[in-house]
């Protein structure tokens, strides 16, 4: 029998209501049997609405409500206790702030394994959001990434910050995307009107309004795919600039149906502020589409020169959305190198990977652990164009 317990960084209804189900997430290679979900919220979903996350473990879901800083101390050892009686192989937490702290410690009093996974570079994120309540969480942080038994990069961008906070062993695991999910013909019709599709948070770190200043100028149609603090300013600017007739807003698509929208557009575009990987850059790469992106970091690592990296402004994009937009081969170009990109960050070898991770951990051989680290961790070079 073997068990895991994840501490989650977000209540399992919000990966629920995001679309964000994905097959097997916290079970790669079905190696678990039971999977115990640690939710910091008062009341979770239904195991069933989420079961997809675990293949066909058993799965458990525990809602222990929130901490807070008056039963700090309390919360750490109800955690402990927990996880103690349900006797886990391994303790997977995201995120080096509670979720990673309160893994690690649990972890370290009972010597069950914990692997902590990154997914974004803190210390870029604190230039621009709430840098006082990003600094009371640093000795959080610190403890999580120093003590974790391994930290998870979702990128090789990742590294150095996971290391500049005192993690030992940091391996790259890139998120996972299965790219025969995005697998389909695509038209180079040069007499339609294009349609340039984003897929993002409608908040200030995606910077959603350079792309529709972006493509305000042009004959074009875009969509927006994503929920956000930013909607209502959104739809606002879009009226300003005469383009309701051109711009969809689409709040939520399911994860088992977002290949859809991908396969039916012909340019994918993504400006943002910072990023630790960026999903939909590489969905839209398995799906064929030419991208126009940032040169925000990770992305180029993930882009290669298999896409169009341009300057964070609205006229950068436009132009780059231009020559798409004229050049039929281009785009054909672009989309086969990408689609061949793509395929090196294939979910299930992603999915494998994670496997190896774990049962390194789990046979109790440091003999095994070394080997794993021995490895090399960056497998995948910014340059290559693919196989």
């Amino acid at each position: 029998m073997k068990r895991m317990v994840v501490i989650p960084g977000d209540p399992l209804y919000k990966y629920h209501q995001k679309g964000e189900v994905k097959s097997r997430y916290w079970n790669p290679g079905s190696i678990f049997d039971e999977v115990h979900i640690i939710s910091l919220c008062e009341q979770d979903i239904e195991p069933e609405q989420v079961q997809r996350l675990v293949g066909e473990a058993k799965l458990y879901i525990h809602s222990i409500g929130r901490p807070n800083f008056a039963n700090l101390l309390f919360y750490f050892s109800k955690v402990c206790r927990l996880i103690k009686r349900l006797e886990p192989d391994i303790i997977r937490a995201h995120g080096p702030w509670h979720c990673g702290s309160l893994g690690v410690y649990a972890g370290k009093r009972l010597g069950i394994p914990c692997v902590v996974s990154i997914h974004n570079d803190i210390d870029v994120v604190r230039r621009y959001e709430r840098p006082v309540l990003l600094n009371l969480v640093r000795p959080l942080e610190r403890y999580s990434l120093s003590q974790a038994s391994a930290v998870i990069c979702v990128s090789n961008y990742l590294h150095r910050y996971a290391q500049n906070h005192g993690a030992r062993r940091t391996i790259t695991n890139y998120n996972r995307v299965y790219c025969e999910k995005f697998e389909g013909e695509r038209e180079y019709d040069r007499g339609k009107e294009l349609t340039i599709l984003s897929v993002m948070r409608l908040d200030s770190q995606k910077d959603p309004q350079t792309i529709i200043r972006a493509v305000a100028p042009l004959s074009a149609k875009l969509i927006l795919i994503g929920r956000g603090e930013m909607k209502l300013e959104l739809q606002n600017l879009v009226s300003q600039l005469g383009m309701e007739e051109r711009v969809e807003f689409i709040p939520t698509v399911p994860n088992h149906q977002i290949h859809e929208y991908y396969l039916q557009a012909d340019i994918f575009a993504m400006s943002t502020h910072y990023e630790g990987f960026c999903i939909p850059v590489l969905e839209a790469m398995a799906a064929g589409l030419p991208v126009v992106s940032c040169p925000t970091e990770p992305i180029p690592e993930i882009l290669g020169r298999s896409g169009l990296i341009v300057d964070r402004t609205p006229d950068d994009f436009t132009r780059a959305f231009s020559d798409l937009i004229e050049d039929a081969e281009l785009r054909r170009r672009l989309g086969e190198r990408a689609r061949k990109r793509a395929s090196q960050f294939e979910g299930k070898r992603m999915e494998d990977r994670e496997k190896v991770i774990y049962q390194a951990f789990m046979s109790g051989d440091e003999a095994d652990v070394k080997a794993l680290f021995a490895d090399e961790f960056r497998f995948i070079k910014a340059d290559d164009e693919g196989p």
